[in-house]
């Protein structure tokens, strides 16, 4: 053994193979580092829909993100066709879960097995609630400083005004506030209908997350001047005719409505109507013209009906053969019949001649009813009652949808003198 290690030729040998064998361990571990370097990629795609599995129809879920952060590590052809392909699905299963809250992992399908994969996050905390319907009254809003000066808010129409709000039980319980806010630009001094999305809040006025059905519903907004309702004062003015005497002067209508300026409508207190009486030489009604006061651009009505209720002196007989044929009518025994005056309220109104493509709904009154008197001799009056007269607006001339006021007939016996609290209706006209 020592005359071969003193050869050199055993000593050269020995050498190379040292040399090959360490030229080869460094060999290939470059080679390892450079193809660990060039086939491995780390990846992180944002924004993947995370998908819920859960009893949608008969629950609800909160708390879980739309969208989570997916890191994935592994051989660059691997990473890059999970990326241009996006075929893989994140999602949590809830199916088996009970109501209330839970903590789940979020699970990942159709990767790759040689691929490294976590999700941000990797867990979610949500809720299971019991899906629930209720049907809540919309209530119509609307910005009144965007009504013109003078001008106000008489009523709002909601069609339809019940919708159905679908949510958790809790968000459900939570509803305050179901509104259909209309706009508009300023100055509005029409009534007008505009289309409205309802909006459902709680206390605080926040919005919540509910499905409501039908989404947006029709808010029709009726404005007119500004007014108010006023007493009428009657005052006699003038001396009536030799003979005649007064005996009372009233009418059926005790109020009306006064429009105009903020400024005149607040300051008056009573409307007073001056009766002249110096010409009345009969019982009787008579319509008088209202005088507006200055600042007022209109009354709910034009006319005043008075009824007047007199006392005419008997006239001394004519001598015998100067009697006329009307020596009857001026005998003492002949009494002349009591005049008096019946009220009748609420009187349903009737909208005839509408075509059939149209459908019709009063606005002015809301309820389409309306009080009418009837003035005429005592006996035939009571005999009177509801059933015999007809109160009806004529919509023949209506050709489009729109708002329209128009006048209100009255058909009763001829026995009585007819007049209604208002002069005419307005109705709403759609599409039928």
């Amino acid at each position: 053994m020592d005359k071969m290690m003193d050869n050199p030729w055993f000593l050269r040998i020995i050498s190379l193979l040292f040399a090959v064998l360490l030229f080869i361990s460094v060999q290939n571990e470059l080679e390892g580092n450079e193809i660990n370097a060039a086939g491995t990629s780390v990846e992180s795609i944002p924004n993947v829909p995370l998908q819920v599995y859960y009893d949608d129809d008969n629950l609800v879920v909160t708390g879980a993100p739309q969208t989570v952060t997916l890191n994935i590590e592994g051989p660059s052809n691997l990473v890059l066709s999970a990326q241009t392909m996006q075929d893989y699905t994140v999602f949590i299963d809830l199916r088996e879960l009970t109501l209330g809250q839970h903590e789940v992992e979020i699970q990942y399908e159709n990767l790759p097995e040689r691929l490294k994969v976590r999700t941000d996050p990797q867990t979610v905390t949500v809720n299971i609630e019991e899906l629930i319907t209720e049907e809540f009254t919309v209530e119509p809003d609307m910005n009144e400083r965007l009504l013109a000066d003078n001008y106000v808010v008489k009523s709002t129409n909601v069609e339809p005004n019940r919708v159905s709000v679908t949510g958790a039980r809790s968000v459900i319980e939570a509803i305050s506030f179901v509104k259909a806010t209309v706009s508009g630009e300023e100055g509005l001094d029409e009534s007008f209908t505009q289309e409205a999305r309802v909006r459902v809040l709680d206390r605080e006025l926040n919005k919540l997350d509910v499905i409501v059905e039908p989404e947006v519903v029709n808010v029709a907004v009726e404005i007119e001047p500004y007014s108010k309702e006023v007493p009428i004062v009657i005052e006699q003015e003038g001396t009536p005719p030799n003979g005649v005497t007064i005996n009372s002067v009233t009418s059926t209508i005790s109020s009306v409505r006064v429009y105009g300026t903020r400024t005149a409508v607040d300051s008056l207190e009573e409307l007073e109507v001056n009766v002249d009486v110096s010409e009345i030489q009969e019982s009787g009604t008579v319509d008088i013209e209202l005088d507006k006061p200055e600042g007022i651009s209109q009354f709910s009505r034009d006319t005043l009906p008075v009824t007047f209720d007199v006392t005419v002196e008997q006239q001394e007989a004519e001598p015998e053969g100067e009697a006329s044929n009307d020596a009857a009518a001026l005998d003492p025994e002949v009494e002349e019949e009591t005049t008096t005056t019946r009220t009748f309220e609420n009187v349903p109104m009737v909208v005839a001649g509408l075509a059939e493509e149209w459908k019709s709904t009063f606005a002015i009154p809301s309820e389409g009813v309306v009080n009418i008197t009837a003035t005429g001799p005592e006996s035939e009056v009571n005999e009177l009652s509801v059933s015999d007269v007809q109160v009806s607006i004529n919509a023949s001339t209506v050709s489009e949808a729109g708002e329209y006021a128009l006048p209100i007939t009255i058909e009763g016996p001829d026995t009585a003198t007819w007049v209604a609290e208002l002069e005419q209706a307005t109705i709403v006209v759609e599409q039928a």
